[in-house]
């Protein structure tokens, strides 16, 4: 009787507590989010995008590969505007030497480049109209004289040497002498200067009484600047004085040495209200 009392007094006790630990590890266990899981329905609509931008992709590129070797597209008109040394049939030789002649592939800045080979060429503006033309701009260089080298080349009013003459090209333009082969090739800041200040001179000199009446310009780092006219070929030595001054000396000389015949000879206008004549060297 004693044991039965014992036993039914430990089974009927207080039950037993869970540790603080387990119940906070369950607790978690409960809160933990459960990863989502895409169904089919949800992953259609993507997958339909997807394929979509593969076709669309895919039939940009079909359509551009058929437009670029499309006959249709071929340049078979340049309109060019009027030039007086640029030819179309130079530019439609520059084209002929790109890789391809399709409006869709060619590059309006190759283009351009290509043309800037041209030593003519200064500027040039391509503009691509669809299907098959191709509107050309070109802005020619205009030679302001010829500068006496190893052979005469072409200068612009901007002192650059662009282009070696050949037995076709016009040669009524002043020529200009007194410069090395080497101090220009060199691109010597002195020598481009003085080259500029020369080209200054033959533009003011061309618009008084001297018009369209000089042969030659030469130029002398000591002794300055000597005219040369062009109907009697009278040398007209300004030396180093400015060029308003020289012009309104010339412009005072010119009619006295007409009155006297003198037609020929070395004309010194370097003292300020004397005229010293000479013959020729």
């Amino acid at each position: 009787m004693i044991e039965y009392k014992a036993y039914h007094k430990r089974s009927l006790g207080k039950p037993k507590k869970r540790s603080h630990a387990a119940r906070k590890k369950g607790k978690e266990k409960e809160n933990k989010p459960r990863s989502p899981r895409i169904s089919l329905r949800q992953a259609l609509p993507a997958a339909a995008v997807l394929l979509a931008v593969i076709l669309v992709t895919a039939a940009g590129a079909a359509v551009y590969s058929w437009l670029g070797h499309s006959r249709l597209f071929t340049v078979t008109d340049i309109d060019l505007n009027k030039c007086a040394y640029v030819t179309r049939e130079e530019v439609s030789g520059m084209l002929s030497g790109m890789p391809q002649g399709n409006i869709w592939t060619l590059s309006s800045q190759d283009i351009g480049r290509r043309m800037q080979s041209h030593p003519w060429v200064r500027s040039v503006a391509v503009r691509k109209v669809f299907p098959d033309r191709l509107v050309v701009r070109i802005d020619e260089r205009r030679p302001a004289a010829m500068v006496n080298l190893d052979a005469l080349y072409y200068v612009d009013d901007n002192g650059k040497i662009f282009k070696r003459l050949t037995s076709y090209d016009p040669k009524g333009f002043p020529i200009i002498t007194g410069f090395s082969q080497t101090d220009l090739k060199a691109n010597d800041a002195v020598t481009g200067k003085n080259l500029r200040r020369t080209l200054e001179l033959l533009r003011m000199a061309g618009s008084g009484v001297l018009r369209e009446n000089i042969s030659e310009v030469n130029y002398d780092a000591q002794e300055g600047y000597t005219l040369v006219t062009r109907d009697t070929g009278v040398q007209l030595k300004i030396g180093t004085m400015e060029f308003p001054e020289a012009m309104q000396r010339i412009e005072e000389a010119m009619p006295k040495l007409s009155s006297l015949g003198q037609t020929r000879g070395i004309v010194d206008l370097k003292t300020a209200g004397r005229i010293f004549v000479r013959s020729g060297e």
